[in-house]
């Protein structure tokens, strides 16, 4: 049996490599790897140990060999390495078999009273809760995970799960802002206990986030100090420039016109080169001009920056463009260019609208605000027409008597177009309810009531399956907003790579399914080939260099009497053989 200080040199050697491969991930490995054989004749205990770090270290960055080592352990795998090899599992994207992992590992932690493992096994199991919209239970297992970390001497793993419940509370799809912040400021504790000053000031970016959309402009600005000031001495320029904007943004709520506008020439400066953080801080450049009174400035950036939000129809800021335009124009006295870009602003909230019915209920405050809105400024519109026309009153009544009824018939329009959209909007719910409001393809419920449609057609009918390959990494590295822009360019290249006549839909998470109507294998095959072929082909401006989304497709034709879901599964198993043969690939179900 090894001795107390044998085991605390093991412990002390393994919490190094772990050190070193924050940095240098291939030294990390090495020194395990050189420990590993220190210690292979020694106690059982010992060699877990150091094959649970190894593992944990290759699940991301070399999955394959991660479980490879898992299998290799066989009676000597502990309930942590299992744990390993379902998160490797994960991102193999076997997520099922991940989840069995996760599920497996909760019980055994529970049983054996190992809370190390079972907090583990609930931080996994809530992430994967949460990819999957369960927003209930994912909260339920992280708070439980870190109920759990707060008695164990594990200070990463607590700010890893801290981190994911912050994150988690404040989704938008959640939105509970005052648990979000009590997240993020023990974060910062924590943070401030490690001494990483990137992720202080992320934390004290987040809380003051927050704060914003709260509200609370007086307590969001001492956190946006705190977070320039912590970046600037960290000399990283991009995110100074990131909390420039963010916080001249609130400076200029607050009527701080002059020092809004400094800073958001500075954030300008060291931005150049990145054309999305470019003109994010243009456009809150303009707001900043368009409160400060100066609308002609205000314009000038709005139209610099409009061809590059309208080439991918960024709705969420074309509708802030528009409506600050709308405001701009109007304090110039130009309304007729005022009308025409608040027409813009309603068509952008509309779409928005339409994504954010399909979401949750709260949605349709939204709606009502914009209703509000609207009707708000149909009034104004015409208050602001009865005004000029009494100023030209005294020198031609008839020229007041003409404009007075263009004005009112103008009002009466614009209140027939509002009772109108009120008639529609009834009928575009219950079409949202089959749209998938991310990438506007048709969701699972409206595509499987296609598929049963297509089904009793005599014609051949084949379905292809497919996944983005590594999403799960690209949410990890680039972030969700990332993920969410990926998910739309991949759905618009299916859309536009599709034969007329099929359909292709979101499913969940990063899986689609195309039905491919009249398509025998040949025919099949050649279509899921062209779908992959235009996803690596596809539009990659706005992703972070170096980002490649690919596709692997799984196909399987209908055989006689075969059920649609029979089908479906059938086609899943070719996908998986798909990713299984190196991905960004078609197979064929046998």
């Amino acid at each position: 049996m090894a001795s107390c200080h044998a085991q605390a040199d093991i412990r002390s050697r393994i919490a190094e490599a772990e050190r070193v491969a924050n940095t240098d991930s291939q030294r990390g490995l090495s020194l395990l790897d050189a420990l590993a054989r220190d210690v292979a004749q020694g106690p059982l205990a010992e060699r877990q140990a150091v094959r649970e770090s190894t593992c944990w270290l290759l699940g991301q960055s070399a999955p394959a060999q991660a479980l490879e080592l898992v299998r290799k352990a066989e009676g000597e795998a502990t309930a942590m390495l299992r744990l390993c090899g379902g998160y490797a599992l994960e991102q193999l994207d076997r997520r099922e078999e991940a989840l069995a992992e996760y599920e497996a590992g909760v019980l055994a932690g529970r049983r054996a009273g190992n809370d190390s493992v079972l907090a583990r096994a609930l931080a996994l199991r809530g992430e994967q809760r949460y990819v999957r919209g369960l927003y209930a239970g994912a909260i339920e297992d992280l708070k439980a995970a870190h109920a759990l970390q707060a008695r164990l001497d594990e200070p990463g793993q607590r700010r890893y799960v801290l981190n994911a419940l912050a994150n988690l509370y404040a989704d938008r799809n959640v939105g509970d802002y005052d648990a979000a912040l009590a997240s993020y400021r023990d974060l910062l504790v924590e943070h401030e206990k490690s001494g990483n000053r990137q992720n202080i000031a992320t934390a004290h970016f987040n809380i003051a986030s927050t704060y914003e959309k709260k509200g609370n402009l007086g307590a969001a600005r001492p956190h946006f100090e705190q977070a320039l000031a912590i970046d600037r001495a960290r000399g990283a320029a991009a995110d100074i420039a990131t909390d420039q904007r963010a916080y001249a943004v609130l400076l200029s709520k607050l009527g701080e016109d002059a020092q809004a506008l400094r800073l958001l020439d500075q954030a300008l400066a060291l931005a150049a080169g990145d054309e999305t953080l470019v003109s994010a801080i243009r456009l809150s450049r303009g707001a900043a001009f368009r409160r400060a009174r100066m609308p002609v400035q205000a314009l000038a950036e709005f139209s610099a920056v409009r061809r590059f939000y309208e080439a991918p129809r960024n709705e969420r800021f074309l509708q802030k463009l528009f409506e600050e335009e709308s405001l701009a124009r109007a304090a110039m006295g130009d309304w007729k260019g005022a009308y025409a870009a608040q027409g813009r602003m309603m068509a952008a909230q509309e779409v928005l609208n339409q994504q954010m019915l399909d979401e949750r209920t709260t949605r349709l405050r939204v709606q009502f605000q914009s209703e509000q809105a609207r009707a708000r400024n149909t009034e104004l519109q015409y208050q602001n027409s009865v005004q000029r026309l009494e100023l030209d009153k005294g020198r031609d009544v008839r020229r007041w008597q003409l404009a007075a009824l263009a004005a009112s018939a103008g009002v009466i329009l614009l209140l027939a177009a509002f009772a109108m959209h009120q008639r529609r909007l009834g009928s575009r719910m219950r079409d949202l309810a089959l749209t998938d409001e991310l990438t506007r393809l048709p969701n699972r419920r409206h595509l499987m009531a296609l598929g049963l449609r297509v089904f009793s057609d005599a014609a051949p009918l084949s379905v292809a399956a497919l996944d983005i390959d590594h999403f799960k990494r690209i949410n990890d590295r680039f972030g969700h907003a990332i993920g969410d822009l990926v998910l739309q360019r991949v759905a618009h290249a299916l859309q536009a790579a599709l034969r007329e006549g099929d359909v292709a839909g979101r499913t969940g998470g990063e899986e689609f399914v195309a039905l491919l109507h009249g398509a025998g294998e040949l025919d099949a095959m050649r279509a899921a080939e062209r779908l992959r072929s235009a996803v690596e082909r596809m539009d990659c401006s706005g992703l972070p260099a170096g980002l490649a989304p690919s596709i692997s497709i799984g196909v399987a034709q209908r055989t006689p009497g075969e059920s649609l879901d029979a089908l479906l599964q059938r086609a899943d198993q070719a996908l998986y053989a798909a990713k299984e043969a190196g991905r960004n690939r078609v197979s064929m179900a046998a």
